[in-house]
């Protein structure tokens, strides 16, 4: 039961609160008029419909007893009309429901051969005699109340305006929500959010506050270890060129050449750390060439001119920021160039939108793998071999930045083998 309530139950929360509003509402409204017209409506057309029957009986038998000419001074004085008309094909209209009950009362009272017709302003009675009609005209009043329907429009008008005041609130309180949900959202993907004010209920701006609270203590905690890190890492290093410089006081260099090897090892990791806790600032867009970019990256070492080959139109341009991209793409190229003996980069521009391929011929990735690669100090290498396996942040400090290029990084599977990752961006 209640997965069959769950399908058809709307999903957001605007839809689901309009329905909480709106049922309730309907269902009391139903029942108004179901006991407005079982209580008091009917009694009314009752009310009408006997003391028309007992001016219709009145007429009748005067026009019976004395003619014609005394029953129409009698129906003069009730404010009918009364008319003999020869029997014809007379064009009857379906009745509704009401006009159907006021045709009972009187037909019960009056006689089988009695029928109505129900005009703009008046209801016209036919009762047969003879070969002829009797024909009594009613003003519609004396047996129809425009109260009643008045008194629905004026349910209906009320309750619709009052159902679009509530929508209005309602998406007041739903767009505080959303707000904050985009917040959280841009905070999460590691954006800088921007000017966030609570508002909405007392409970929405409670959540607001309360996600305020957490990012400064977020980011705290997060100012606190890159700092602690940057200052290790500032330490190690000066502590790494004292060794250095020892070493090169020593007049047997043949001895000291691991010791050099672990050294610049050492540096490298040196430099990551410092490279992934240094706080990415959002800096200014520029129009620039992505082949002219990827050149730059791969001459800029010559193992990677060796074995990458790429593939990209001279005329893309794209508006972003080149030290950054620059840095994405030598991170992904120099992780792919490890496992890697050839490297292929496609570049494709659709529109607004670039992406970037690096696809390698080395052993893949496996999926187990695939959703931590991007987590600082993660190696897939599980002998951690640090003169193989790098600190593990070439990864992270590359899908930090994309996200500052308002991109993302995606990977899968080379149809060969090996892993592409896809860099994305939308040009803004």
């Amino acid at each position: 039961m209640n997965k069959v309530l769950k399908k058809y139950l709307p999903k957001k929360i605007l839809p689901r609160l309009l329905l909480i509003f709106l049922l309730p509402l309907i269902f009391t409204q139903c029942l108004l008029v179901f006991f407005f017209y079982d209580r008091h409506w009917e009694k009314i057309i009752t009310r009408f419909s006997n003391i028309a029957i007992n001016q219709i009986n009145l007429i009748r038998n005067e026009y019976k007893i004395n003619g014609l000419e005394r029953a129409k001074e009698i129906a003069n004085k009730l404010n009918i009309e009364l008319l003999i008309v020869k029997e014809k094909a007379l064009i009857r209209e379906k009745n509704t429901f009401l006009k159907k009950k006021i045709e009972t009362n009187i037909k019960d009272r009056v006689g089988k051969d009695t029928f109505l017709i129900f005009g703009q302003n008046v209801i016209k009675v036919f009762i047969r005699d003879k070969e002829n009609y009797v024909l009594m005209k009613f003003p519609k009043k004396y047996l129809l109340s425009e109260t009643p329907i008045i008194l629905f429009l004026w349910i209906i008008s009320i309750s619709l305006i009052l159902s679009l005041i509530a929508f209005l609130f309602l998406r007041i309180q739903i767009r505080a929500i959303q707000r904050l949900a985009k917040s959280a959202e841009e905070f999460g993907e590691g954006k800088n959010v921007k000017k966030f004010k609570p508002e909405g209920a007392m409970e929405i701006r409670q959540a607001g506050a309360t996600f305020m609270k957490m990012r400064r203590r977020i980011n705290n905690y997060i100012s606190q270890r890159t700092n602690f890190l940057t200052g290790i890492s500032h330490d190690l290093g000066t502590v790494l060129t004292r060794i250095k410089l020892g070493l090169e006081l020593i007049s047997n260099q043949n001895e000291t050449t691991q010791i050099k090897n672990d050294i610049k090892t050492m540096e490298m990791f040196l430099k990551e750390y410092l490279d992934y806790s240094e706080k990415i600032k959002k800096k200014k867009f520029s129009k620039i060439n992505i082949l002219q970019l990827l050149n730059e990256v791969i001459t800029s070492s010559k193992s990677l001119e060796k074995k990458t080959s790429i593939f990209c139109n001279s005329k893309i341009n794209f508006n972003t920021n080149k030290n950054y991209l620059y840095r994405v793409i030598f991170n992904l190229v120099e992780n792919a160039s490890k496992f890697g003996k050839s490297i292929n980069i496609k570049v494709k521009k659709k529109l607004k939108l670039l992406t970037i391929e690096i696809e390698d011929d080395g052993p893949g990735i496996p999926d187990y793998d695939k959703n931590n690669i991007f987590k600082p100090f993660y190696k897939i290498d599980s002998s951690r071999n640090i003169n193989k396996g790098g600190s593990g942040l070439g990864l992270s400090i590359a899908n930090e930045l994309i996200k500052k290029l308002h991109g993302k990084i995606k990977l899968r599977d080379s149809k060969t083998k090996g892993s592409i990752f896809s860099i994305i961006l939308t040009e803004t």
